[in-house]
C-alpha cells in the first residue's frame, strides 16, 4: 500500500487578534531576534496565549519549525510603522495562507454558515475551536482592509421563549432570558484567554472555569469554596442533601 507522503495541514490560527497584534507591537518596540521566539522574548504572554500565538505564526508562515522569525514576519513588523503598508503586507499573507479556505468562499456575499463549513472542510474541529479560528480570520481580514459580508459577521439568532415565567426576583419575564443575564450555553461560548473549563458530570451546561496556570495553592482555595457551597446546600435542604 502506498503511504501518504503529503505534508500535514497546519492548524488554522485560533489565537485572539489582540495577541497577534501585541506580538508585532513588542517586536516593533525592540527588535526581531535572530533566535527562536520563546517566552523570554515574548514574556508578557501566558502559556496558553504563547502556544496559540506560535501555532498561528506557523500557519501564517511567519516563523519556521524552530520558531525563528521568517523574512515575511520581519517585513510585517517593519511595515507596522506605516498603516497602509501594514494592511498591504498582512493582506498578502492572509490571501496566500488561507487560500484553501478563501477559495471556497465569496467574502463579499457569503454567509456565516458557508464560512464555518469552509473551516470545517479544512479540518477545524467544531464548537469552541471553530469559533476562535473564525473570529481571528474575520478580525485579521478586516484589519487588512477587506470588509467581509455582513452575513458572515452577524451574531447567531436566539429564539426567545413565549412562555411567561418568573425570574429570581419574582417578576414575570417573557423571552429567552432576563435582560442582562446570559444563559449557560452563552457563557460556555465565551472562554477568556488563558482559561480552561472542566464540565461537571450529570449537570448540563455546568462547568468549573479555571486559569491554565492553576497552582496547588489555588486548589486549596477551591476546596475551601466547595466547603462553603456544601454549607449553603445543607442550609437550603435542611441537611437532607439530595440525589445528584
Amino acid at each position: 500500500m502506498a503511504q501518504d507522503t503529503s505534508t500535514p495541514k497546519l492548524p488554522a490560527p485560533y489565537m485572539s487578534y489582540g495577541v497577534f497584534n501585541k506580538s508585532i507591537e513588542t517586536l516593533t518596540e525592540t527588535v526581531v531576534p535572530t533566535g527562536p521566539l520563546d517566552r523570554r522574548v515574548l514574556s508578557e504572554f501566558s502559556g496558553a496565549d504563547f502556544g496559540a500565538l506560535i501555532s498561528g505564526l506557523r500557519f501564517l508562515g511567519l516563523v519556521d519549525e524552530e520558531r525563528k522569525a521568517t523574512a515575511k514576519y520581519r517585513e510585517l513588523v517593519e511595515s507596522s510603522k506605516d498603516k497602509a503598508k501594514f494592511k498591504e503586507c498582512l493582506l498578502s499573507i492572509l490571501v496566500d495562507k488561507y487560500a484553501p479556505i478563501i477559495g471556497k468562499l465569496n467574502l463579499k456575499h457569503g454567509t456565516a454558515a458557508e464560512l464555518e463549513k469552509a473551516f470545517r472542510d479544512y479540518g477545524v474541529a467544531s464548537a469552541q475551536m471553530l469559533t476562535k479560528t473564525v473570529r481571528f480570520f474575520l478580525k485579521a481580514i478586516t484589519e487588512a482592509g477587506v470588509t467581509p459580508s455582513p452575513h458572515m459577521t452577524a451574531p447567531k439568532p436566539r429564539t426567545p421563549s413565549t412562555t411567561p415565567r418568573k425570574n429570581g426576583a419574582g417578576k414575570t419575564h417573557v423571552g429567552g432570558k432576563p435582560r442582562g443575564q446570559d444563559s449557560p450555553s452563552d457563557a460556555m461560548d465565551e472562554l477568556p484567554s488563558g482559561f480552561e473549563r472542566l464540565p461537571l458530570p450529570g449537570m448540563p451546561n455546568s462547568f468549573i472555569q479555571y486559569p491554565t496556570n492553576l497552582t496547588e495553592a489555588h486548589c486549596q482555595i477551591l476546596e475551601g469554596m466547595v466547603g462553603v457551597l456544601r454549607t449553603s446546600v445543607k442550609a437550603r435542604t435542611g441537611g437532607k442533601g439530595g440525589t445528584p
